[in-house]
């Protein structure tokens, strides 16, 4: 008997009378559509539709078939969506936006929980800077961002989501490498890759602390990502102090040891209160249990 691959095959054929934008549409290949089409005429022993080499229509079998063709995907969509409300679970989407740094550790917990929490959810993913994703927030192109946190519109709320204590990376080589806790003063004069304007938050928050130590560091150079950081430390152009998440980056020439610091680097959520999306707020309260 046929099935729905060839309904749906049918249905967008006879809408678009062209096999080309048919097969366009469906994600196959012409003459993949072709056989989909002889079959279902095959299994039902009637000829569905009039071919000619620029039009393609439908013949009187044809059109009452596509009647009863759209009620059957119909009535399959909605089974579907009533095998899924009868679970109890959000059915929809999100869009969310993430910056690199959280693909570290955050974004893949994110997801698993995601997943385990609310199979029917579908999550859309965008990467962008922290500015970037507040801004498609604001103007209600993403529905939830993960963003450092910086001055942002009155229209946008914003909560934490994650503490992450603050590391020295260093190349394998270096001679503060065989020193398992190392002070901010050993950091005098040595030189250093920090944060550039795009990683602001972060050049800041460093910035803070070797002020409040007395530490002048020499610096060398400055990157907007941890990423672009920790491959000019690989190289031993310097030293940096990075987010510990990033050791998940895997340079092998790279080593993490911990400070002693007063501050965590943070990540918060960004949203718009006025969001009409229904699944944002329990995606929310999901979201505040991940380090729970």
């Amino acid at each position: 008997m046929f099935d729905l691959d060839q309904l749906r095959s049918f249905t967008v054929l006879a809408a678009e009378k062209h096999f080309g934008r048919a097969a366009h549409r469906l994600f196959i290949t012409q003459s993949a559509l072709t056989r989909r089409i002889q079959q279902l005429e095959a299994e039902l022993d009637v000829l569905l539709l009039n071919r000619s080499s620029r039009t393609v229509a439908l013949t009187a079998a044809g059109e009452t078939f596509l009647t009863h063709a759209t009620a059957i995907l119909s009535s399959s969509q909605e089974a579907v969506r009533a095998a899924r409300e009868a679970t109890g679970q959000p059915i929809g989407a999100l869009s969310i936006g993430f910056d690199g740094a959280t693909t570290y550790a955050f974004l893949p917990q994110l997801i698993a929980r995601a997943r385990d929490t609310f199979p029917a959810l579908r999550l859309d993913f965008t990467e962008a800077g922290s500015q970037a994703q507040m801004t498609e927030v604001l103007f209600h192109r993403l529905d939830l961002g993960l963003v450092r946190p910086l001055p942002h519109d009155k229209a946008l709320q914003m909560a934490c989501v994650r503490r992450e204590d603050l590391a020295l990376a260093l190349p394998i080589t270096h001679r503060l490498a065989g020193k398992r806790r190392p002070q901010l003063q050993d950091l005098e004069d040595e030189a250093f890759v920090g944060y550039s304007e795009a990683g602001s938050y972060l050049r800041d928050l460093i910035g803070g602390e070797l002020t409040h130590a007395g530490v002048t560091p020499r610096l060398v150079h400055e990157m907007g990502r941890a990423q672009a950081i920790l491959s000019l430390v690989s190289t031993g152009a310097g030293l940096a102090i990075v987010p510990s998440d990033s050791r998940n980056a895997c340079f092998d020439n790279v080593v993490f040891r911990p400070l002693p610091l007063r501050v965590k680097a943070e990540l918060h959520a960004v949203w718009r209160e006025d969001n009409r999306n229904p699944l944002l707020e329990p995606f929310r309260a999901m979201l505040e249990r991940i380090e729970s």
